[in-house]
């Protein structure tokens, strides 16, 4: 049976037909299997972006949480420091009046003074007590009449400060006590019965008479319900500087306190006052009345227990305790408190949890519309299927690309983004959420880019000016002596210096250098201010100083001639404190001269340090044309000078307290016996050590020299013009320390040949303008040393003559030289600092 004939088209539509659905059904599959994955894709974006963005805002939030509760703590406390401080101030006028009565007692009228009387109850008035009833009245009545006229200047200040001065009073070592106050209801109803009060071992006596300043006591609740009190007291002395009594004020602070403690910082934070003993004095849940205090390092159940050792330490900081409570705080220095501020880390980081909840509901409703869209499509495809399948196709595959393409493409922009390459933007400019995102991404990255490049230049630009100042602050080191022993060839002479900069480079400098064979000078100096001005000015002064002073001028004439060339073009207004001093090394004279510097100490052999109370002139480039005046000091052997500069005595402890030149010669003596080296290295720690954490504010630099004494008879020196006439004023010279040594008549003739011989060819041949003969008798050997600024001559090249020849067939010459080399032992010549230098030894 033929089959049944089917038409080609039917054919061809059927297979179109089967075609065009199995294209339709395997596109509908992969549409919906790729909006699946959109829509994950989103979901994860979504979620990772939320987690980010809470990540950084809750990090960049706790930064600037952290900054803004040292800033509020701190202008608080600065707040408190200064109202404090008034009331401190007030006692310190008052003790300062008490003193002008005692020293100035006849220019002030006797003010009457009565005991307490309730008929003056609620007025403002002056009234006495006594210490116990072993005191006589007669005894003191004519002191308590001169110190009644302390109502004069109690009255205005307890009146302008009414609603927090309750009482001021002083109490007397002669056993009175004055009281200005509304508080005669205390007495009796009449003023003939005197009232005791023993106040001698009160806080407020015993504390500022130990202290010898103004001081706070510990607060405590006022007797009469009037709300915390804390007092200040100073202590007065009389007219031969005795300690005399203590003047005190009680102030009501509850007012003062709640400004402090008044901070609007969220619904769980707030501020508190804690004060030396842990009680916290102030906060929002105490009251006016309450007399009772929490304390912070007794009860473990407070908040702000585990945190007692960060919050009474008297630093400025912020610490975060295990049960996620940041605590902000600082010191109230002039009370001894501490504020700090109470903030759970809930409420700083519950704006990052909206933000991520916020992100995650947009999350959520960008899936919910995609699957809405998912099941649309879907249901098109099921209705379309027999007549549009080449459109659902076509729509399909468009919608897919157009709903996958953005996300893809941010994807990409993204990972492009945070692979560093800061400098690329997403290219979606799409009006939807896809397209805020993007534009957000490029936000962030244009912002990551300017801080990177901000911090990068700031980087490169710090580290440029660290290398330069490092470089300066070795070129500034360089400058100064800094090889020891500085004059290995004089053994008389331990010198030795060190300089400590404030900054990287600085102002102060030292310097010593011989100005010739037999003077040494020695300048220690300051310039005004610190860094880099105050290093430029210093290589100024200092190269002025050296030249001027090698010229061979007095010191004085040296600082005057250098003050002139310093005022010159001296537009910064800049200045230096000099001490320059010169040394005749054979005499031990030393002739000084100070331009506003510190002075000068000195140990005598055997002594102790001590300070020389020098004639000050004034500074160097203060003022164009001043004149100095200059002095001598006599060094002997042992004895030792101390140079340094104001950064010593000014060095200040983290309490504000300067090291002093009393503690300096104290430290100096404990170290008396050690070479000048050690002495300065013992002196920086001991410095160091009083130091403490505090920053070093000025540059510290030492100088220590010590003229020290030789082994025999030391070399003893004289300076001389070389002429014909001074050969017998050396030979003299020699003859006497010779002699004085006891030196053998024998070795004493062989000396005087060579002397003759030696100087007798200085004076005719050398040219030389000055000649210094030296003799030293030590280790059984005998030295003598000569040194002339003539012409370069080694007498030692020149050949021996021969002796074995007749005096008329030698040559010329020779012989005198010959006969000193025959005397001596050792014969050497040097060339060194300009001068001719022989050395002739010969052992006893």
């Amino acid at each position: 049976m033929d089959k049944k004939r089917r038409p080609i088209r039917k054919k061809v539509q059927t297979m179109v037909l089967a075609i065009s659905v199995t294209a339709l059904l395997l596109t509908s599959v992969v549409s919906v299997i790729s909006m699946l994955k959109i829509q994950s894709d989103v979901l994860s974006a979504g979620k990772e972006l939320g987690d980010t963005a809470a990540k950084n805002g809750e990090d960049a939030l706790l930064t600037q949480m952290e900054q803004n509760l040292l800033d509020i703590v701190s202008s608080k406390a600065k707040l408190a420091d200064a109202e404090l401080g008034k009331f401190s101030g007030y006692t310190g006028q008052f003790a300062a009046y008490a003193d002008r009565l005692y020293n100035s007692s006849s220019n002030f009228i006797p003010v009457e003074v009565l005991p307490p009387n309730k008929e003056n109850s609620n007025n403002l008035m002056m009234q006495r007590y006594l210490a116990s009833k072993n005191i006589s009245l007669p005894d003191i009545h004519d002191e308590i009449k001169l110190l009644g006229n302390l109502e004069y200047v109690f009255k205005p200040i307890i009146t302008a400060e009414k609603e927090m001065i309750t009482t001021i009073y002083i109490g007397t070592e002669s056993g009175f006590m004055l009281s200005y106050d509304n508080r005669s209801d205390l007495g009796d109803k009449t003023a003939a019965s005197e009232e005791y009060y023993d106040y001698f071992d009160a806080s407020w006596y015993t504390a500022a008479k130990e202290a010898g300043k103004p001081v706070f006591t510990d607060t405590y609740p006022d007797t009469y319900g009037r709300g915390l009190t804390i007092s200040c007291a100073a202590p007065f002395y009389d007219e031969a500087d005795r300690f005399a009594g203590v003047v005190c004020m009680d102030i009501l602070i509850t007012d003062l306190n709640q400004t402090i403690i008044d901070i609007d910082l969220g619904k769980s934070s707030y501020a508190m006052l804690i004060d030396r003993n842990g009680r916290i004095i102030a906060s929002p849940q105490m009251t006016s009345e309450q007399t009772e205090f929490d304390d912070i390092l007794k009860d473990p159940s407070l908040p702000a227990y585990e945190a007692k050792d960060d919050l009474l330490s008297g630093n400025t900081g912020v610490t975060l305790t295990s049960t996620d409570i940041y605590y902000a705080y600082t010191p109230v220095a002039s009370a001894e408190w501490t504020l700090a501020i109470h903030v759970p880390a809930s409420d700083i980081t519950e704006p990052v949890a909206q933000i991520r909840d916020s992100i995650n509901t947009k999350t959520d409703d960008t899936a919910a519309s995609m699957r809405k869209n998912i099941l649309t499509a879907i249901l098109i495809f099921v209705l379309s299927f027999a007549a549009i399948i080449f459109i659902v196709v076509i729509l399909t595959r468009r919608f897919a690309v157009q709903l996958t393409m953005p996300l893809l493409s941010l994807r990409n922009d993204v990972g492009e983004i945070s692979g560093g390459n800061l400098e690329y933007r997403a290219q979606i400019h799409d009006n939807d959420e896809i397209g805020d995102l993007a534009g957000s991404f490029n936000n962030m990255a244009l912002s990551l880019e300017q801080y990177i490049n901000d911090l990068t230049f700031v980087t490169a630009e710090k580290e440029r000016i660290g290398a330069e100042l490092d470089v300066a602050k070795h070129i500034q080191a360089s400058m100064l002596p800094s090889i020891f022993p500085a004059f290995p060839e004089r053994p008389e002479l331990d010198i030795y210096a060190t300089m400590t900069p404030a900054k990287e480079v600085g102002g102060d400098f030292y310097d010593f250098f011989l100005v010739d064979d037999d003077r040494l000078a020695m300048v220690m100096a300051d310039v005004s201010g610190k860094g880099v001005p105050a290093a430029l000015f210093m290589v100024i002064a200092k190269t002025l100083l050296k030249n001027v002073a090698q010229t061979g001028l007095s010191p004085k004439a040296v600082l005057e001639k250098v003050n002139n060339q310093l005022c010159v073009g001296n537009e910064a207004e800049m200045f230096v404190t000099v001490w320059l001093g010169v040394l005749e090394i054979s005499t031990g004279k030393m002739t000084c001269a100070n331009a506003g510097h510190e002075y000068p100490v000195i140990k005598r052999a055997g002594g102790s340090y001590e300070l020389i109370k020098d004639k000050h002139g004034f500074v160097l480039a203060g003022m164009e044309g001043t004149r100095y005046k200059e002095y001598e000091l006599q060094l002997d052997s042992g004895d030792r000078l101390y140079l340094y500069t104001d950064g010593v005595a000014e060095a200040t402890d983290t309490h504000n307290e300067l090291y002093g030149t009393d503690r300096m010669i104290h430290a100096l003596n404990r170290y008396k016996d050690v070479d000048c080296a050690t002495l300065l290295h013992r002196m920086k720690e001991e410095i160091d050590a009083f130091v403490g954490e505090a920053p070093q504010f000025d540059d510290i630099t030492m100088l220590s020299l010590e003229l020290r004494p030789q082994n025999g008879h030391g070399m003893k020196k004289l300076k001389v013009t070389p002429t014909l006439a001074s050969i017998e004023e050396v030979t003299a010279f020699v003859e006497q320390e010779l002699e004085a040594a006891e030196i053998p008549m024998k070795v004493t003739a062989q000396m005087n040949i060579a002397v003759d011989e030696i100087f007798s060819n200085i004076v005719r041949y050398s040219g030389a303008s000055d000649a210094t003969v030296g003799v030293s008798v030590e280790d059984g050997h005998v030295t003598l040393r000569f040194a002339d600024n003539g012409r370069p001559y080694d007498p030692t090249e020149k050949p021996d003559p021969d002796t074995t020849l007749s005096a008329e067939e030698r040559d010329i010459g020779g012989l005198g030289i010959f006969m000193v080399k025959k005397f001596m032992d050792t014969v050497e010549y040097e060339y060194q600092d300009s001068l001719n230098i022989l050395t002739l030894t010969k052992q006893i």
